[in-house]
Order: C-alpha cells, then structure tokens, then sequence
C-alpha cells in the first residue's frame, strides 16, 4: 500500500512540475509585435571603424626584435658612434606537423631564427626565446573573403 501511495505522489509531483514548466515556457514566448521591434533594431546601420583606419592599424601579431647596429658619425670634428635599432619583423604565418612557417621558412622545434631558438610550437602559436628574451607569434585570424553564402535558396 506504501509503494501505490509513493508512486502515485511521484507521479502527481511530475505532473505537477511539468504543468509549471510548460506555464512558464508559454509566459515567456514574445508577441509579434516585440519580434518586429527587435529585428528592426538589428537592422538599422551601426557605426564602426572606417576601412582606411582600420587598414592602418598595425598588425598585432608581428614581433620587433631590436638588432643592434652602430652609425659612425661626425659632429663638430669629432666622430661618435651612434647605436642604431633596426627592427626584425616576424610573422607566423601556418602551423603544420609541429613545423612553424615563419616569414616564408619552415622552422620546426629547437632551429635557429635569427637570435631566438624555437622553444615550443602549439596548434595556434610558437614560442621563441633566446638569454634575456622570450617571444610568442600567434596566428592571424583572417576573414575568408572568397566564401559567400546564399541563404535564400
């Protein structure tokens, strides 16, 4: 007799559960009217960047090594040597097989690139490090720009 009573509340807790769920699923279902509303929002223009700032952005996944060089130079009879910074660029460019393709080469772990060995490479980035320094180039995301899609079949 215990079992058909415990049973039979269980039963009548889930019915029970299910009724509000099912009130509280059709409470909050929106009007066609706020529908409209909200897709009239979406489409008005919104302003973002222009396309000349954003082309002269610089890129944030290049890394500048400072190499050191000197400039002889002469001021009032006298010759200086100026230290002159040049900057190396890197840009990681695809990750294949635990091989980077850094600036048009393929370096796999432990090669040399310039001052900096290749310590670590990831599915998304490598890591360079030399004595003082460590360095980590990611990869771009960039946008495919040949792929459209047509939704209106």
């Amino acid at each position: 007799m215990q079992k058909k009573i415990t049973l039979k509340m269980f039963i009548l807790k889930m019915l029970l559960i299910n009724m509000f769920l099912t009130g509280s699923l059709f409470s909050a279902s929106l009007s066609s009217a706020e529908i409209t509303r909200m897709v009239s929002e979406i489409k008005k223009e919104r302003k973002g960047i222009d396309l000349l700032t954003l082309q002269s952005t610089e890129n944030p996944f290049r890394i500048r090594i400072a190499a050191k060089k000197e400039e002889v130079v002469e001021v009032n009879g006298t010759i200086e040597i100026i230290p002159v910074v040049v900057e190396v660029v890197y840009t990681l460019k695809a990750i294949l097989n635990k091989a980077a393709f850094i600036d048009k080469k393929w370096y796999k772990l432990g090669d040399s690139i310039g001052d900096y060995k290749v310590s670590h490479i990831s599915s998304s980035s490598v890591v360079l490090k030399n004595e003082s320094t460590t360095r980590i180039l990611s990869l771009e995301k960039k946008k495919n720009q040949f792929i459209k899609l047509n939704r209106g079949y």
